[in-house]
């Protein structure tokens, strides 16, 4: 397998994962407004004054006599129906985004693969299993790909082998025309997956959080972070009662202006990890030149 059916095998992925995102927008949306028109429609109907707009009974059968159970009940206004909307709406891009990195981790195996394939000195013996070194050259991608599936502390053995064998990686993740440092986002990402699908996207210890994500990139800074550094981190958090939440929605550019006019927070950190395989991609097309 060459370089570019990798990349453009990643680019699918993620290409379907971008669809589902924007599909997951349009529906709550819709929903949002068909709660705002209904809203408006029996606002004055003293007949649903104090009512709730939606009820819901949860039940499930007693497996010993076969009796139904009622465990929970859910009753809602229309406002608290809105909030569902958007909170649902947030859980499902928070698993869209882990799902996106899980594809980038399978990025990086392949081009990990790729590196051993094309030069079986570049991967250190223990990467090689048991095996005799005169059976390498038998060896077809797929079986280096199996191998790199099973690489010891991936994804970020990968990439800290790729960072110190090509020192043009750490440049461009520093200087770049995205004005963000790459690693530390991608850092960002890898911790946000974790929390999203352990603790269901709630940091219950938002400074153990970020001493991680800095520490993770090498930029905790002795206990004194870059605030820029720091802010950075916090812009995935909500406020309020939503402060320990990992929240993934759009944020208006100007509220005042009556124009779906946003930054896709989903798309921006997606593009993050799209950019960091490019650099990837391209510095193995110059080095196997």
């Amino acid at each position: 397998m060459e370089l570019d059916e990798i990349f453009n095998h990643y680019a699918e992925k993620m290409t379907q994962i971008y669809l589902y995102q924007r599909a997951m927008k349009a529906l709550a949306q819709k929903e949002l407004e068909k709660l705002h028109k209904f809203g408006e429609a029996v606002k004055d109907n003293p007949k649903y004054k104090d009512r709730p707009s939606s009820i819901h009974n949860m039940s499930f059968r007693r497996a010993i006599d076969g009796e139904n159970v009622f465990f929970g009940q859910s009753l809602m206004s229309i406002d608290e129906r809105k909030r569902s909307v958007v909170l649902h709406k947030n859980k499902q891009y928070q698993w869209l985004l882990a799902e996106a990195y899980e594809e980038f981790e399978d990025c990086l195996e392949g081009l990990w693969a790729y590196f051993g394939f094309k030069d079986t000195e570049n991967w250190p013996l223990q990467d090689f299993g048991n095996i005799r070194l005169a059976e390498l050259s038998g060896k077809d991608f797929e079986w280096f790909q199996r191998k790199a599936a099973k690489k010891k502390g991936a994804p970020s053995s990968i990439i800290n082998t790729f960072r110190r064998e090509f020192p043009e990686i750490q440049s461009v993740e520093k200087e770049n025309k995205l004005g963000v440092n790459l690693y530390l986002a991608i850092t960002l990402i890898e911790k946000v997956r974790h929390v999203v699908v352990h603790k269901g996207g709630v940091v219950e210890d938002k400074d153990g959080f970020f001493r991680s994500v800095l520490e993770g990139c090498g930029l905790f800074n002795s206990g004194n972070p870059e605030t820029e550094n720091e802010d950075f981190v916090k812009a995935v958090f909500g406020g309020g009662q939503y402060s320990n939440h990992i929240i993934l929605l759009e944020i208006p550019t100007d509220p005042e202006v009556p124009l779906d006019t946003h930054i896709n927070l989903f798309d921006v950190m997606g593009g993050y990890m799209m950019a960091y395989i490019d650099i990837i991609v391209g510095v193995l097309r110059s080095h196997n030149k």
